[in-house]
Protein backbone atom coordinates (compact mmCIF):
# COMPACT_ATOMS: atom_id res chain seq x y z
CA UNK A 1 0.00 0.00 0.00
CA UNK A 2 1.36 3.29 -0.93
CA UNK A 3 1.22 6.04 1.67
CA UNK A 4 3.35 8.75 0.00
CA UNK A 5 -0.01 10.15 -2.14
CA UNK A 6 -1.44 11.35 1.24
CA UNK A 7 1.97 13.06 2.57
CA UNK A 8 1.81 10.57 5.44
CA UNK A 9 5.14 9.53 6.76
CA UNK A 10 6.44 6.19 8.09
CA UNK A 11 9.39 7.21 10.22
CA UNK A 12 10.16 3.92 12.39
CA UNK A 13 13.80 2.81 12.06
CA UNK A 14 14.25 5.71 10.15
CA UNK A 15 16.09 7.77 12.56
CA UNK A 16 19.01 10.06 11.11
CA UNK A 17 22.62 8.86 10.67
CA UNK A 18 25.99 10.33 13.24
CA UNK A 19 24.69 11.99 16.08
CA UNK A 20 27.54 13.72 18.05
CA UNK A 21 28.20 14.15 21.49
CA UNK A 22 27.85 17.36 23.52
CA UNK A 23 30.93 19.59 24.07
CA UNK A 24 30.38 22.21 26.73
CA UNK A 25 31.35 25.57 25.61
CA UNK A 26 30.88 28.73 27.78
CA UNK A 27 27.73 29.60 25.36
CA UNK A 28 26.71 26.84 23.26
CA UNK A 29 26.10 22.80 23.95
CA UNK A 30 27.07 21.87 20.60
CA UNK A 31 28.75 24.02 18.16
CA UNK A 32 28.67 23.34 14.09
CA UNK A 33 27.17 20.01 14.17
CA UNK A 34 26.25 18.47 11.17
CA UNK A 35 23.73 15.18 10.87
CA UNK A 36 22.29 13.17 7.71
CA UNK A 37 18.52 12.80 7.38
CA UNK A 38 16.71 10.38 5.47
CA UNK A 39 13.78 11.27 2.98
CA UNK A 40 10.93 9.32 4.94
CA UNK A 41 8.34 9.68 2.71
CA UNK A 42 6.65 6.27 1.81
CA UNK A 43 6.69 5.21 -2.02
CA UNK A 44 9.00 8.29 -3.25
CA UNK A 45 10.85 7.37 -6.51
CA UNK A 46 13.46 9.81 -6.35
CA UNK A 47 16.13 9.22 -4.62
CA UNK A 48 17.21 12.31 -2.48
CA UNK A 49 19.40 12.73 0.17
CA UNK A 50 19.78 15.80 3.21
CA UNK A 51 21.79 16.92 5.97
CA UNK A 52 21.29 19.35 8.82
CA UNK A 53 23.34 21.74 10.89
CA UNK A 54 22.83 23.36 13.44
CA UNK A 55 23.91 24.91 16.79
CA UNK A 56 22.59 24.91 19.77
CA UNK A 57 22.65 26.91 22.69
CA UNK A 58 22.34 26.58 27.09
CA UNK A 59 18.92 28.77 26.89
CA UNK A 60 17.18 26.89 23.69
CA UNK A 61 18.01 28.90 20.88
CA UNK A 62 18.89 26.82 17.93
CA UNK A 63 20.57 27.84 14.64
CA UNK A 64 19.32 25.34 12.08
CA UNK A 65 20.73 25.01 8.47
CA UNK A 66 19.55 21.83 5.96
CA UNK A 67 20.06 21.58 2.70
CA UNK A 68 18.60 18.48 0.14
CA UNK A 69 20.90 16.79 -2.39
CA UNK A 70 20.04 15.51 -5.57
CA UNK A 71 22.17 13.84 -8.28
CA UNK A 72 25.10 14.59 -5.98
CA UNK A 73 24.28 18.99 -6.39
CA UNK A 74 22.29 20.74 -3.54
CA UNK A 75 18.53 21.94 -4.91
CA UNK A 76 18.35 25.30 -5.48
CA UNK A 77 14.49 25.30 -6.53
CA UNK A 78 11.23 24.48 -4.69
CA UNK A 79 7.54 24.82 -5.79
CA UNK A 80 5.81 26.81 -3.62
CA UNK A 81 3.43 24.84 -1.18
CA UNK A 82 0.25 26.55 0.84
CA UNK A 83 2.35 29.60 0.21
CA UNK A 84 5.11 28.93 1.39
CA UNK A 85 8.54 26.71 -0.04
CA UNK A 86 9.04 24.48 3.02
CA UNK A 87 7.01 23.96 5.88
CA UNK A 88 8.79 22.85 9.42
CA UNK A 89 7.36 20.85 12.14
CA UNK A 90 8.85 21.31 15.46
CA UNK A 91 8.35 18.74 18.42
CA UNK A 92 10.28 17.87 21.46
CA UNK A 93 10.57 14.25 22.05
CA UNK A 94 7.14 14.46 24.72
CA UNK A 95 5.38 16.17 22.38
CA UNK A 96 4.74 19.28 24.61
CA UNK A 97 6.24 22.00 22.47
CA UNK A 98 4.89 22.17 19.38
CA UNK A 99 6.30 24.65 16.33
CA UNK A 100 5.13 25.32 12.65
CA UNK A 101 7.79 27.86 11.07
CA UNK A 102 9.10 28.23 7.74
CA UNK A 103 12.94 28.89 7.32
CA UNK A 104 13.92 30.95 5.06
CA UNK A 105 15.59 29.60 1.23
CA UNK A 106 19.60 30.90 0.91
CA UNK A 107 21.00 31.66 -1.97
CA UNK A 108 23.11 27.90 -1.96
CA UNK A 109 19.93 25.75 -1.56
CA UNK A 110 20.24 25.88 1.98
CA UNK A 111 17.01 26.72 4.70
CA UNK A 112 17.96 28.61 7.74
CA UNK A 113 16.49 29.68 10.64
CA UNK A 114 16.79 30.84 14.65
CA UNK A 115 14.93 28.72 16.90
CA UNK A 116 13.83 29.08 20.89
CA UNK A 117 13.14 25.71 22.05
CA UNK A 118 10.87 25.34 25.01
CA UNK A 119 12.14 22.19 26.05
CA UNK A 120 16.05 23.16 26.00
CA UNK A 121 17.29 19.73 27.77
CA UNK A 122 15.39 17.61 25.45
CA UNK A 123 15.13 15.36 22.82
CA UNK A 124 13.82 17.11 19.54
CA UNK A 125 12.51 16.06 15.92
CA UNK A 126 12.48 18.25 13.03
CA UNK A 127 10.07 17.38 9.86
CA UNK A 128 11.05 19.41 6.82
CA UNK A 129 8.32 19.30 4.16
CA UNK A 130 8.59 20.95 0.75
CA UNK A 131 8.42 19.99 -2.63
CA UNK A 132 11.65 20.16 -4.75
CA UNK A 133 10.89 21.33 -8.34
CA UNK A 134 9.66 18.84 -10.62
CA UNK A 135 9.72 15.99 -7.64
CA UNK A 136 6.78 16.43 -5.49
CA UNK A 137 6.45 16.57 -1.74
CA UNK A 138 9.53 15.09 -0.03
CA UNK A 139 9.55 15.12 3.84
CA UNK A 140 13.13 14.92 5.91
CA UNK A 141 13.19 14.07 9.40
CA UNK A 142 15.80 14.85 12.05
CA UNK A 143 16.37 14.04 15.32
CA UNK A 144 17.95 16.39 18.12
CA UNK A 145 19.46 14.45 21.11
CA UNK A 146 18.59 15.40 24.62
CA UNK A 147 21.28 16.95 27.13
CA UNK A 148 23.87 13.99 28.31
CA UNK A 149 22.04 12.36 31.74
CA UNK A 150 18.69 14.06 31.06
CA UNK A 151 15.69 10.72 30.66
CA UNK A 152 13.11 9.71 27.57
CA UNK A 153 10.57 11.28 29.31
CA UNK A 154 6.50 10.42 28.58
CA UNK A 155 5.53 11.49 26.07
CA UNK A 156 2.17 13.77 26.39
CA UNK A 157 -1.11 12.76 24.99
CA UNK A 158 -3.54 15.47 24.25
CA UNK A 159 -6.66 14.80 26.19
CA UNK A 160 -9.25 12.62 24.55
CA UNK A 161 -13.08 13.80 23.89
CA UNK A 162 -12.59 15.56 20.47
CA UNK A 163 -12.82 18.72 22.12
CA UNK A 164 -9.56 21.19 22.45
CA UNK A 165 -9.74 24.88 23.73
CA UNK A 166 -7.67 27.43 21.63
CA UNK A 167 -7.94 31.10 23.46
CA UNK A 168 -11.85 32.16 23.23
CA UNK A 169 -12.59 29.03 20.47
CA UNK A 170 -13.87 25.32 21.15
CA UNK A 171 -12.53 22.89 18.49
CA UNK A 172 -14.26 20.06 17.86
CA UNK A 173 -13.44 16.77 15.94
CA UNK A 174 -15.91 13.94 14.59
CA UNK A 175 -14.91 11.24 14.46
CA UNK A 176 -11.73 10.46 17.07
CA UNK A 177 -11.22 6.91 16.44
CA UNK A 178 -9.79 6.51 12.64
CA UNK A 179 -9.02 3.05 10.81
CA UNK A 180 -5.85 2.20 10.00
CA UNK A 181 -4.80 2.65 6.25
CA UNK A 182 -7.89 4.06 4.87
CA UNK A 183 -8.39 7.66 3.55
CA UNK A 184 -11.12 8.54 6.29
CA UNK A 185 -12.53 11.92 7.08
CA UNK A 186 -12.52 14.16 10.07
CA UNK A 187 -15.13 16.96 10.54
CA UNK A 188 -13.90 19.79 12.94
CA UNK A 189 -16.12 22.88 13.75
CA UNK A 190 -14.92 25.65 15.82
CA UNK A 191 -17.19 27.73 17.95
CA UNK A 192 -16.81 30.80 19.77
CA UNK A 193 -19.22 32.07 22.76
CA UNK A 194 -21.34 28.52 22.30
CA UNK A 195 -22.40 29.62 18.64
CA UNK A 196 -20.47 28.73 15.55
CA UNK A 197 -17.39 31.01 14.79
CA UNK A 198 -18.21 33.86 12.28
CA UNK A 199 -14.26 35.70 12.66
CA UNK A 200 -12.16 32.85 10.94
CA UNK A 201 -9.86 33.67 8.22
CA UNK A 202 -7.38 31.52 6.16
CA UNK A 203 -4.28 30.65 7.73
CA UNK A 204 -1.09 30.07 4.68
CA UNK A 205 -3.57 30.34 1.92
CA UNK A 206 -6.12 27.42 3.15
CA UNK A 207 -8.66 26.97 5.87
CA UNK A 208 -6.93 25.33 8.25
CA UNK A 209 -3.46 23.17 9.04
CA UNK A 210 -3.54 20.23 10.91
CA UNK A 211 -0.65 17.89 12.07
CA UNK A 212 -0.50 14.88 13.13
CA UNK A 213 2.34 12.94 14.85
CA UNK A 214 2.39 9.36 15.99
CA UNK A 215 2.98 8.86 19.71
CA UNK A 216 4.95 5.42 19.45
CA UNK A 217 6.36 5.83 15.88
CA UNK A 218 6.31 9.37 15.44
CA UNK A 219 4.74 8.49 12.21
CA UNK A 220 4.13 12.22 10.67
CA UNK A 221 0.80 13.49 8.66
CA UNK A 222 0.34 17.45 7.61
CA UNK A 223 -3.54 18.11 5.85
CA UNK A 224 -5.40 20.79 5.30
CA UNK A 225 -9.01 22.41 6.03
CA UNK A 226 -11.59 21.55 3.70
CA UNK A 227 -14.97 22.91 2.75
CA UNK A 228 -17.61 19.82 1.30
CA UNK A 229 -16.85 20.98 -1.84
CA UNK A 230 -13.54 20.92 -2.06
CA UNK A 231 -13.86 17.42 -0.36
CA UNK A 232 -16.14 16.58 -3.19
CA UNK A 233 -13.38 17.75 -5.60
CA UNK A 234 -10.73 15.23 -4.34
CA UNK A 235 -12.75 12.29 -4.73
CA UNK A 236 -11.22 8.99 -6.24
CA UNK A 237 -7.71 10.70 -6.14
CA UNK A 238 -6.94 8.69 -2.79
CA UNK A 239 -4.35 11.38 -1.63
CA UNK A 240 -6.04 13.65 0.91
CA UNK A 241 -6.89 16.53 -0.92
CA UNK A 242 -2.89 17.08 -1.30
CA UNK A 243 -2.70 17.05 -4.97
CA UNK A 244 -5.81 19.49 -5.73
CA UNK A 245 -4.24 21.72 -2.97
CA UNK A 246 -1.14 22.17 -4.40
CA UNK A 247 -2.92 22.87 -7.45
CA UNK A 248 -5.40 25.82 -6.28
CA UNK A 249 -5.54 29.32 -5.88
CA UNK A 250 -4.24 30.31 -2.31
CA UNK A 251 -7.61 31.41 0.05
CA UNK A 252 -6.90 35.53 0.17
CA UNK A 253 -5.78 36.20 3.61
CA UNK A 254 -8.58 38.46 4.24
CA UNK A 255 -11.68 36.36 3.34
CA UNK A 256 -14.45 35.21 5.86
CA UNK A 257 -14.19 31.57 5.78
CA UNK A 258 -16.88 29.66 7.65
CA UNK A 259 -16.76 27.46 10.77
CA UNK A 260 -16.96 24.17 9.24
CA UNK A 261 -14.54 22.20 7.57
CA UNK A 262 -12.92 18.80 6.90
CA UNK A 263 -9.47 17.34 6.92
CA UNK A 264 -8.82 14.10 4.94
CA UNK A 265 -6.30 11.82 7.16
CA UNK A 266 -4.85 8.38 6.60
CA UNK A 267 -2.96 6.49 9.56
CA UNK A 268 -0.20 4.78 8.63
CA UNK A 269 0.16 2.86 12.06
CA UNK A 270 -2.11 1.56 14.99
CA UNK A 271 -1.61 3.96 17.24
CA UNK A 272 -2.63 7.37 19.42
CA UNK A 273 -1.65 10.84 17.16
CA UNK A 274 -1.52 14.38 18.78
CA UNK A 275 -3.06 16.11 16.64
CA UNK A 276 -2.41 20.05 16.71
CA UNK A 277 -5.37 22.08 14.31
CA UNK A 278 -4.08 25.68 13.62
CA UNK A 279 -6.63 28.30 12.29
CA UNK A 280 -6.87 32.21 12.10
CA UNK A 281 -9.28 33.57 14.55
CA UNK A 282 -9.64 37.16 14.34
CA UNK A 283 -6.01 38.46 13.39
CA UNK A 284 -4.28 35.57 16.09
CA UNK A 285 -3.37 31.97 15.14
CA UNK A 286 -4.58 29.80 17.13
CA UNK A 287 -3.70 26.45 17.76
CA UNK A 288 -5.95 23.27 19.55
CA UNK A 289 -4.85 19.93 20.77
CA UNK A 290 -6.42 17.28 20.14
CA UNK A 291 -6.58 13.10 20.24
CA UNK A 292 -7.05 10.76 17.28
CA UNK A 293 -6.94 7.25 17.91
CA UNK A 294 -6.82 4.29 15.53
CA UNK A 295 -8.52 0.76 15.14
Amino acid sequence: MRYDVCNVVATRGVAVGLMLGFALLPSALLASETVEGRDVTVGQNVPMSAFLRYDRSADGSVRVEMWEMRAGRPVQSYDIDMTKIMHMIVVSDDLSDFQHVHPALLVNGHFAIDLQLNRPDQAYHLYFDGRPHGDGRHVFRFDLPALDGVPLPQRLLHAPGGSARAGPYTVTIDPTVIPVGEVSTIAVRVFKDGRPANDLHPYLGVMSHGVLIGANDLAYMHAHGMTEEMLGMTSGANDCGDGMMAAMTPMPPDLNIGSEFEFEILAPSAEKYDFWIQFIGGKTLYTAPLLVTTR
